[in-house]
């Protein structure tokens, strides 16, 4: 967990993407690759390798940003004023934007098709 961190945040402090997380060995129980990549998405990781075919729908279920995120990334880079704003109560600063950004340049990587 520590080396994951500091993977997260050494790769923040470059500008680079989240780093990609390990494997799960376990290739017969596709539960454990889904506790797998979510803890590493909730991390900051961006994605996970995969050493078996039936892991890869399970890790693009949970790597792939989700609609509602999408939509979400949407709008913050669309009412960006290169400034602070709030939207929906939240504070959205230059951090913010960035991982909007990012949400969005990891969905077209996945071509998840945003909802109109």
């Amino acid at each position: 967990m520590h080396a994951r961190s500091r993977l997260v945040i050494a790769s923040a402090a470059a500008g680079r993407p989240g780093p990609v997380d390990g494997v799960t060995t376990d290739i017969r129980d596709p539960s454990k690759a889904r506790t797998d990549s979510r803890r590493a998405r909730r991390l900051g990781l961006t994605a996970k390798l995969c050493v078996h075919p039936l892991q890869m729908p399970v890790v693009n279920d949970v790597m792939t940003p989700t609609a509602t995120e999408i939509a979400w990334a949407r709008e913050v880079v669309d009412r960006d004023s290169g400034g602070v704003l709030v939207m929906d109560g939240q504070m959205i600063d230059t951090p913010v934007v960035t991982r909007a950004s990012r949400i969005l340049d990891q969905s077209r990587r996945f071509t998840v098709q945003e909802q109109e």
